[in-house]
């Protein structure tokens, strides 16, 4: 027997696809939903064509158009990192999901720029 999934599920599952981690693969996303991979790329496939089930125009537009994390400048990423340094959890985590992003994306850029910066120091 096929399983059957909400619509809800299936919103939520290409939302969370489309704006997963820079390391993270569909395959991935797919185990953790415990859903065939194969499932989930059908799923995005008609969400980007407009053709998913009972879903609305505005849904599917606000899924076009969320910019995945991975898709941010350095620029914007060093902005979103210096808008959420003295930020409360509370509020950074209000500021992410306005700007379609989770806190660990703050952090992991964080990381990153210090990185880069401690690798530019060595060489100083």
């Amino acid at each position: 027997m096929r399983a059957s999934y909400s619509r809800t599920f299936k919103i939520k599952a290409v939302k969370k696809a489309l704006n997963r981690h820079d390391a993270t693969t569909i395959q991935e996303v797919a185990k953790t939903l415990g859903i065939g991979h194969s499932t989930l790329n059908k799923w995005i496939t008609k969400a980007r064509n407009l053709e998913f089930e009972s879903v609305s125009v505005n849904e599917i537009t606000s899924m076009k158009q969320d910019k995945r994390p991975q898709d941010w400048s350095l620029e914007e990423r060093l902005n979103a990192i210096t808008a959420c340094h003295s930020l409360d959890e509370t509020k950074k985590n209000e500021y992410c999901r306005r700007n379609g992003i989770y806190p660990h994306h703050i952090d992991q850029w964080k990381q990153e720029f210090i990185q880069i910066l401690a690798g530019r120091s060595d060489g100083l």
